[in-house]
């Protein structure tokens, strides 16, 4: 895995880690910060960590947890006021994190026809292909449609193996969380692989602009 460009994600509940984090002395590349969830959930340290990320020398990324209860032009509002009118072309695109405790409605078809309508809102939006943060059996269960494909995934799969099982409809993953029980100076966190180096990744950024 020494090729692969590791990272973490973080949300309030790592508190002020970023701050804590020597730049000088970690093999992270990359690091994921909780924006919003649903239409009125915002991480209250999301305006910290995304500034400071790209200070301490790591390339950033956000995401919205979905929930398939709350209406998508209303979630990704939520999205547009915390991150702002702007998405950096330097960050990962933003990412939808869609999991077990996403589905609180039942109706599949109305689970991915609104969630398609959130991914097309932040693509025109901000110019970027969203990507799909999912696990093995949620994304089976309720990302079972060609058309979500199109979106990166990143997968959920704590394993030992070499490479994630991923949801039938992908054939590949582009960000693997492989654990969730990292530490850092004592706060526990969430690992993460780029498929690829940090070359790689900084050209998946320049890829996952839309053209105009």
């Amino acid at each position: 895995m020494s090729t692969q460009a590791k990272g973490i994600d973080i949300s309030y509940n790592q508190g002020s880690l970023i701050d804590s984090i020597d730049t000088n002395n970690t093999d992270l590349s990359f690091v994921v910060c909780k924006a919003t969830g649903g239409i009125t959930i915002q991480d209250p340290d999301f305006a910290h960590n995304w500034e400071t990320i790209p200070k301490k020398g790591f390339i950033r990324g956000t995401y919205h947890f979905y929930y398939t209860n709350d209406a998508p032009q209303s979630q990704a509002d939520n999205f547009f006021n915390v991150v702002g009118n702007d998405f950096p072309s330097d960050a990962l695109p933003p990412i939808v994190d869609f999991e077990e405790a996403s589905v609180k409605t039942t109706d599949k078809n109305q689970i991915i026809e609104d969630l398609l309508s959130f991914l097309n809102l932040i693509e025109q939006k901000y110019g970027r292909t969203p990507m799909i943060y999912t696990d093995v059996n949620t994304g089976n269960a309720y990302l079972n449609d060609a058309r979500l494909t199109k979106f990166p995934l990143w997968i959920a799969n704590y394993t030992t193996k070499p490479a994630p099982t991923i949801p039938g409809q992908w054939s590949d993953w582009t960000i693997w969380q492989y654990s969730d029980s990292g530490n850092i100076n004592g706060t526990a966190v969430d690992e993460d692989y780029f498929n690829g180096n940090v070359h790689a990744m900084k050209q998946f950024i320049s890829q996952s602009i839309v053209s105009s």
